[in-house]
């Protein structure tokens, strides 16, 4: 359960008002009474004041946005740029080298096979007769 408490006396509230002084936005929940008082208080200065358009947000946020779109436009330069000379490494390519990166997982390549012939005889099983498997070799390209 949540209560909708007057943030003066701690009385239950009926509204939520919102305000801003030098910048800074402000909101207090209130009572009826406490809404009033405030209302009443800043109405002087309210006749007398210029309203600012509500689309504008304090000045602050405005130029972190702004920041944040010059960084992006940045960041994305540099992974244009990067995907450039990676088309252009591989235009230049013989087409011997280059190779396919659909396949996630390539096949590994066998080295060496050793054909045991099945026969009766029990004998201890010797790991070097094993075939060895080169890893997948991965590209950072």
């Amino acid at each position: 359960m949540v209560e909708f408490v007057d943030d003066i006396d701690g009385s239950p509230a009926e509204q939520t008002m919102t305000f801003s002084v030098e910048g800074v936005v402000y909101e207090i929940d209130l009572n009826a009474h406490h809404a009033q008082h405030l209302r009443d208080l800043l109405q002087r200065y309210i006749t007398h004041a210029r309203r600012e358009p509500a689309h504008r947000g304090n000045r602050r946020a405005e130029r972190e946005q702004r920041q944040a779109r010059e960084t992006n436009k940045g960041l994305t330069a540099q992974i244009r740029q990067a995907a450039q000379r990676t088309r252009e490494h591989l235009s230049h390519q013989p087409a011997s080298e280059q190779t396919d990166h659909t396949d996630p997982n390539p096949p590994a390549e066998i080295t060496e096979i050793t054909v045991v012939e099945p026969h009766t005889r029990k004998e201890p099983r010797n790991p070097q007769h094993a075939p060895e498997l080169a890893p997948p070799q991965f590209s950072s390209i």
